[in-house]
């Protein structure tokens, strides 16, 4: 072999060797890439631990496990659950001190609800200012003191106990609303004014022939005995209508009467002197004549259809 060919096959093996050598030092490199990336990949779970611990986090936590997974959906959903829950308490503690103190609200976002009769765990309070009970057996006490406010409502100004004053605008304006005027055509009265307005009507029924004994006694059925009227509380009041602006038994014949008689436990009104109650309320039947006592004792009264004697007897005593 010439020297010429010794060289071209020494280049050639020296080539082939440097190709070997390149590719074996990819390979390492490779395989180094690869065994380093398999470091990172976290290891696959095993199916019965991993179903072990969700059901763990979801017996104590509830349903934070998927609520983590879905912060839009079920998130929500667990938190509006939870508000759920606080609001039913709320409800119920709510209902508890309403049926300890009974103190009728005049807002209207405050509901009506549906009771069973002896449903309550308590008595009402009926020494609680909106639940006094005043007839010709119960007068008004010598301390009472009255805390009025004057509103206006349909171009009329009459004054009422502050503290239920909100009640009759929100029960006027709600009438207004459906189409329905109503007057208050007399609220609050003082003794004096009732004791004039008595004594009237027992000269009335004299000037007719009747003694004086029976004209009191008849002046009774119609005038509340000074000192016995619902009137001398700021709680009560005389409604009319412009179509029947009388306080005679015609009233029950109009529109207003008819929404009185639905709506005004919505507002803790009841009418306190009902057609078929005279021989208990010793008053005659007097469909103009509404009573605020609050919205807990209105719904029981007009949905029970009893008079306020008869509530006062079922739901507590007057020994206060």
């Amino acid at each position: 072999m010439s020297r010429t060919s010794r060289r071209a096959a020494a280049r050639k093996r020296m080539q082939t060797l440097l190709i070997a050598t390149v590719a074996i030092v990819i390979t390492i490199l490779l395989l180094l890439v690869l065994a380093h990336l398999g470091e990172d990949k976290p290891p696959i779970p095993d199916d019965s631990v991993s179903g072990s611990t969700s059901s763990q986090t979801s017996d104590t936590d509830g349903t934070n496990l998927t609520s983590k997974s879905d912060t839009d959906g079920t998130e929500n959903s667990s938190q509006t659950s939870k508000t759920d829950k606080t609001d039913s308490k709320t409800d119920t503690d709510e209902s508890s001190t309403s049926s300890t103190t009974n103190e009728g609200s005049g807002n209207t976002s405050d509901r009506t609800e549906s009771h069973q009769e002896g449903s309550f765990s308590e008595p009402f309070d009926f020494s609680a200012w909106n639940l006094i009970l005043l007839n010709p057996d119960n007068p008004l006490p010598e301390d009472f003191k009255v805390q009025l406010k004057t509103i206006t409502l349909n171009g009329k100004s009459r004054q009422v106990d502050a503290r239920c004053a909100d009640a009759f605008v929100e029960m006027v304006t709600a009438a207004k609303n459906d189409g329905i005027t109503l007057y208050l055509r007399s609220t609050y009265r003082g003794i004096q004014l009732q004791t004039d307005s008595f004594n009237a009507k027992v000269q009335e029924y004299i000037r007719k022939g009747y003694s004086k004994e029976e004209a009191t006694a008849k002046t009774a059925t119609i005038i509340a005995v000074p000192g016995t009227s619902e009137h001398h509380s700021g709680l009560a009041a005389d409604i009319t209508t412009p179509s029947y602006d009388r306080l005679d038994s015609g009233f029950e014949n109009t529109d207003a009467f008819r929404w009185l008689r639905e709506h005004c436990a919505e507002y803790g009104f009841i009418l306190r002197y009902p057609s078929d109650k005279k021989e208990i309320t010793k008053i005659i039947y007097e469909p103009w004549h509404y009573r605020y006592v609050g919205k807990q004792a209105a719904q029981i009264i007009m949905s029970e259809g009893i008079c306020y004697e008869e509530f006062v007897e079922r739901y507590g005593n007057t020994d206060q």
